[in-house]
């Protein structure tokens, strides 16, 4: 199937993007924003929640670029991606907004006159305007009819964007010109018009992408793994996940010095080495997991998995150190008062800051994965 003229144009932006241009995804956005943003009204039906989506799509499909085979099919990729996350809001918020159809066409008098409406009410109006009439609407013309009037009635620039014909473009809008009355329908063209995404939109989804991750990196790894081979893609694959997890494992090594220096007995110093080795063993692990969640999968359940494993065998081990040490220490706290006093501090101080390093970590992680795009709260 031969490309639209609209894809053609597009096109470039795709590869400059792929590369990890955001200057190039930017002005993708900025193509795009309206035929998104309508697709996702058409589903439900809600002005600022179609908003939302339209953002966490184009953070979503910044991110995921790397996976995108053939540039060309962009458009089809982002609407199927928007169609999604459009119904997964539906499922997610059985919210009924509709209004009644009188109600609805009083309040859109109101609009049509010259009476000036505060920001706060005709925001509160145009969302209860949209829903009554969108319920109106086929089911299968409601993203025509939407984009029709925010691309200002180009029906060919409608076709091109939602991968249409254009003569099924103009049958589906008369079939909508007999359903409505034509006077009735303008005034709503007038509605949708100014309800469409415009720079302010455009530049909140460019601010978020600053703080996503940036495809690049991926698609250099896979760029490198396709022309690689045996450990050669492990090591770039892995590679900034592990030296997170090396810095980790010196941690480990400086920690268990003052331990080992102090321990008493032979049998102490054995449980101490082999407490730290196997948390050596555990971090690398980790490290790992925690890169493959990153790589292969989308979302936010694979790397607070991963994360929340470290931690478990972290506090394990970490139980094991101190029950290994503790003899000693007990036996000097009966002995001295200040030793006790100092046991006892010591013991709190661990746990709370076991405790405090879990919360910080699942802080940490957590906005980074919004950040990132991979949590939304919905």
């Amino acid at each position: 199937m031969s490309m639209s003229i609209t894809e053609q144009q597009l096109l470039p932006d795709v590869t400059a993007a792929q590369q990890g241009d955001i200057n190039a995804f930017s002005r993708l956005v900025t193509r795009c924003q309206r035929s998104i943003s309508s697709i996702a009204l058409a589903i439900v039906k809600d002005l600022d929640a179609s908003e939302d989506i339209t953002q966490q799509v184009f953070i979503h499909c910044w991110q995921q670029l790397p996976s995108l085979q053939n540039p060309a099919s962009f458009l089809p990729w982002l609407r199927q991606v928007t169609r999604y996350r459009a119904f997964n809001y539906l499922r997610d918020n059985k919210v009924n907004r509709k209004v009644g159809g009188e109600q609805a066409e009083a309040i859109l008098a109101g609009f049509a006159s010259d009476t000036e409406l505060s920001d706060d009410l005709a925001q509160t109006q145009q969302n209860q305007i949209m829903a009554d009439f969108i319920s109106q609407l086929p089911a299968d013309s409601r993203e025509i009819v939407l984009l029709f009037y925010r691309e200002e009635q180009n029906s060919q620039q409608v076709a091109e964007l939602l991968g249409l014909s254009e003569s099924n473009v103009r049958k589906k809008l008369q079939r909508v010109r007999e359903l409505l009355k034509e006077q009735l329908l303008a005034k709503y063209g007038k509605l949708i018009l100014s309800t469409a995404p415009g720079l302010g939109l455009t530049t909140a989804i460019c601010s978020a992408l600053t703080l996503a991750s940036p495809p690049v990196a991926a698609a250099s790894a896979s760029a490198f793994a396709a022309n690689s081979s045996g450990l050669a893609k492990f090591g770039w694959l892995f590679g900034g996940a592990m030296l997170g997890a090396l810095g980790g494992v010196l941690g480990v090594i400086l920690g268990m010095r003052q331990p080992l220096k102090r321990a008493e007995s032979i049998q102490e110093r054995q449980q101490l080495l082999k407490y730290r080795n196997i948390s050596i063993g555990w971090v690398l692990l980790s490290g790992i997991l925690l890169a493959l969640a990153y790589q292969f999968t989308a979302g936010a359940v694979a790397p607070v998995l991963s994360f929340s494993l470290l931690l478990a065998g972290l506090a394990y081990l970490q139980y094991g150190v101190w029950r290994s040490i503790k003899p000693r220490l007990q036996a000097r706290a009966q002995q001295d008062e200040k030793a006790k006093k100092t046991y006892q501090r010591n013991r709190l101080w661990c746990w709370i800051g076991m405790l405090g390093g879990g919360v910080a970590g699942y802080s940490g992680l957590i906005i980074g994965l919004m950040c990132s795009g991979r949590w939304f709260w919905g």
